[in-house]
Protein backbone atom coordinates (compact mmCIF):
# COMPACT_ATOMS: atom_id res chain seq x y z
CA UNK A 1 0.00 0.00 0.00
CA UNK A 2 1.26 3.49 -0.81
CA UNK A 3 0.80 6.61 1.26
CA UNK A 4 1.66 10.08 0.03
CA UNK A 5 2.92 11.20 3.45
CA UNK A 6 3.42 10.11 7.03
CA UNK A 7 0.27 12.04 7.95
CA UNK A 8 -1.72 10.03 5.41
CA UNK A 9 -0.31 6.75 6.72
CA UNK A 10 -1.16 7.68 10.32
CA UNK A 11 -4.69 8.50 9.20
CA UNK A 12 -5.43 5.78 6.63
CA UNK A 13 -2.93 3.03 7.40
CA UNK A 14 -2.80 3.02 11.16
CA UNK A 15 -4.26 -0.50 11.34
CA UNK A 16 -0.76 -1.70 10.35
CA UNK A 17 0.37 -0.52 13.78
CA UNK A 18 -2.04 -2.66 15.79
CA UNK A 19 0.23 -5.67 16.18
CA UNK A 20 4.00 -5.89 16.33
CA UNK A 21 6.71 -6.30 15.70
CA UNK A 22 6.94 -3.48 13.19
CA UNK A 23 9.99 -2.77 11.03
CA UNK A 24 10.66 0.74 9.77
CA UNK A 25 13.09 0.89 6.86
CA UNK A 26 14.48 4.27 5.82
CA UNK A 27 15.77 4.35 2.23
CA UNK A 28 18.64 6.82 2.30
CA UNK A 29 19.57 5.84 -1.23
CA UNK A 30 18.33 3.38 -3.84
CA UNK A 31 20.77 0.55 -3.04
CA UNK A 32 19.55 -2.89 -1.89
CA UNK A 33 16.14 -1.61 -0.80
CA UNK A 34 14.28 -4.60 -2.26
CA UNK A 35 16.55 -7.13 -0.54
CA UNK A 36 16.32 -5.20 2.72
CA UNK A 37 12.53 -5.37 2.59
CA UNK A 38 12.49 -9.07 1.72
CA UNK A 39 14.91 -9.76 4.57
CA UNK A 40 12.63 -8.11 7.12
CA UNK A 41 9.50 -9.76 5.73
CA UNK A 42 11.26 -13.14 6.00
CA UNK A 43 12.20 -12.41 9.61
CA UNK A 44 8.49 -12.28 10.42
CA UNK A 45 7.73 -8.62 11.10
CA UNK A 46 3.95 -8.16 11.14
CA UNK A 47 4.28 -4.88 9.25
CA UNK A 48 7.16 -3.44 7.25
CA UNK A 49 7.02 0.32 6.74
CA UNK A 50 9.21 1.80 4.03
CA UNK A 51 10.05 5.48 4.18
CA UNK A 52 11.31 6.40 0.72
CA UNK A 53 11.40 9.07 -1.97
CA UNK A 54 9.35 8.72 -5.15
CA UNK A 55 12.44 7.91 -7.24
CA UNK A 56 12.61 4.42 -5.73
CA UNK A 57 11.01 1.68 -7.81
CA UNK A 58 10.17 -1.73 -6.40
CA UNK A 59 8.80 -4.91 -7.91
CA UNK A 60 4.99 -4.77 -7.78
CA UNK A 61 4.66 -7.98 -5.79
CA UNK A 62 7.01 -6.68 -3.13
CA UNK A 63 5.25 -3.36 -2.91
CA UNK A 64 2.01 -5.19 -2.10
CA UNK A 65 3.63 -6.70 1.02
CA UNK A 66 4.72 -3.43 2.62
CA UNK A 67 3.45 0.00 3.61
CA UNK A 68 5.31 2.53 1.49
CA UNK A 69 5.35 6.06 2.84
CA UNK A 70 6.58 8.94 0.69
CA UNK A 71 9.22 10.59 2.82
CA UNK A 72 12.20 12.90 2.44
CA UNK A 73 14.91 10.69 3.90
CA UNK A 74 17.81 13.07 3.35
CA UNK A 75 16.71 15.99 5.53
CA UNK A 76 17.95 16.74 9.06
CA UNK A 77 16.07 15.03 11.90
CA UNK A 78 13.91 12.99 9.53
CA UNK A 79 14.55 9.73 11.38
CA UNK A 80 13.78 11.07 14.85
CA UNK A 81 10.63 12.79 13.67
CA UNK A 82 9.23 9.74 11.89
CA UNK A 83 10.12 7.21 14.59
CA UNK A 84 8.69 9.40 17.34
CA UNK A 85 5.42 9.83 15.45
CA UNK A 86 5.10 6.07 14.88
CA UNK A 87 5.86 5.39 18.56
CA UNK A 88 3.20 7.90 19.60
CA UNK A 89 0.68 6.24 17.28
CA UNK A 90 1.43 2.71 18.54
CA UNK A 91 2.38 2.81 22.22
CA UNK A 92 3.45 -0.53 23.65
CA UNK A 93 4.14 -2.11 20.24
CA UNK A 94 7.61 -3.55 19.64
CA UNK A 95 9.38 -1.65 16.85
CA UNK A 96 12.65 -1.71 14.98
CA UNK A 97 14.17 0.72 12.52
CA UNK A 98 17.07 0.59 10.10
CA UNK A 99 18.44 2.08 6.93
CA UNK A 100 18.43 0.12 3.70
CA UNK A 101 21.23 -2.42 3.29
CA UNK A 102 22.28 -2.35 6.97
CA UNK A 103 21.52 -6.06 7.30
CA UNK A 104 24.25 -6.70 4.72
CA UNK A 105 26.92 -5.78 7.26
CA UNK A 106 25.95 -8.38 9.85
CA UNK A 107 26.49 -12.00 8.88
CA UNK A 108 24.55 -13.22 11.91
CA UNK A 109 21.52 -11.15 10.92
CA UNK A 110 21.17 -12.90 7.52
CA UNK A 111 19.25 -16.13 7.25
CA UNK A 112 21.04 -18.83 5.23
CA UNK A 113 18.85 -18.22 2.16
CA UNK A 114 19.37 -14.46 2.23
CA UNK A 115 21.15 -12.91 -0.76
CA UNK A 116 24.65 -11.65 -0.18
CA UNK A 117 25.23 -7.96 -0.59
Amino acid sequence: MRYDSLNTFLSDGKDALLKGPIAMVFAEDLIEVDTTLRHHITLGFKAVLLFAPDELTLPEGLELQIHRIRYATRVPNMLTQAVNRIIAAAPGIWMYYCYNAEYCFSRSARPAASPTC
